[in-house]
């Protein structure tokens, strides 16, 4: 049962995760590679903090939704200046950056080493030790998470996010802030990112920077895309679908050596069938 218990929790983290990536890909039509990187300078934060032992779980848990809200927001200030394959290029770049300070600021990071004995999180001065009392945790993030969602796609500013994508210079001719509009969005987003690094570091008590690098990213967009861009629900079919599927080639005799190259290749394939036969995902609104 804690397995179970285990693959719902990090299901949930990517839930936010789906979030995060759903709203700037699929809903504004931002198409950014680098919300591992936000996801890691969450995770990393929150660890620092526990580790040191200067803030407790929430009070960092909300420093590292803030910083990632700057971060995002200072990434895609400048990267609104080009578009299209450029943009992407650009975020490609940031991802890059990012990998690279993770794997080589030892100081704040732990390097390629990665960052052990993350204390679990706590509420209230008790710290919650039981995989339940966790998955507990991550059902009200990822609760919290779909509702600001869904309450972003109902509002006004949701549909302004949406008129964006489809026509960003007929919503600019209307006289709508589309530069600010772009950018709370992001800001949102890495809110998303922020608090899923931040339970996922906790979660796991080890991270290092594997889990926040260009695959890492890649894994976000395919789970977008297979589980449905723009809708709540795919952003949360996703996640839970894809992270079944390793663990359902564990009953393929696959050798250890050759495992994260297949899921890589699965991945790549997933990407590839979608976008041909059904570009709108498994859940997503029909284009």
């Amino acid at each position: 049962m804690d397995y179970f218990y285990s693959y719902v929790i990090l299901a949930e983290i990517y839930v936010l995760l789906g979030l995060s990536t759903n709203l700037l890909v699929g809903v504004v039509g931002i198409f950014s590679v680098s919300q591992a990187a936000v996801f890691g300078v969450g995770a990393y934060i929150v660890g620092d903090f526990l580790l040191s032992g200067t803030l407790s779980f929430l009070p960092a848990l909300a420093v590292a939704a803030a910083a990632c809200i700057l971060l995002n927001v200072l990434i895609t200030l400048p990267s609104l200046r080009v578009a299209g394959d450029y943009f992407v290029v650009t975020s490609f770049g940031i991802q890059l950056l990012a990998t690279a300070a993770f794997t080589n600021w030892t100081g704040g990071t732990g390097g390629a080493n990665g960052m052990p004995g993350v204390p679990p999180p706590d509420l209230f001065g008790t710290a919650i030790e039981s995989t339940r009392g966790i998955l507990a945790l991550a059902s009200v993030a990822a609760a919290l998470g779909c509702v600001a969602f869904w309450l972003i796609l109902r509002a006004p500013y949701g549909r302004l996010l949406k008129a964006i994508r489809e026509d960003e210079l007929a919503v600019a001719a209307a006289g709508k802030g589309v530069l600010r509009a772009k950018v709370s969005a992001a800001a949102m987003a890495g809110a998303f990112a922020g608090v899923a690094g931040g339970i996922y570091a906790t979660y796991l008590s080890f991270i290092d920077p594997s889990s926040f690098d260009l695959d890492a990213s890649i894994l976000l967009l395919t789970m977008v895309v297979v589980g449905g861009a723009r809708t709540l629900w795919g952003s949360i079919l996703g996640p839970f679908l894809l992270l079944a599927l390793p663990q359902l080639l564990t009953l393929v005799a696959i050798p250890t050596t050759y495992a994260a190259t297949v899921r890589q290749l699965m991945y790549g394939v997933l990407l590839i069938a979608f976008a041909l036969f059904r570009p709108q995902g498994l859940l997503g609104e029909k284009l």
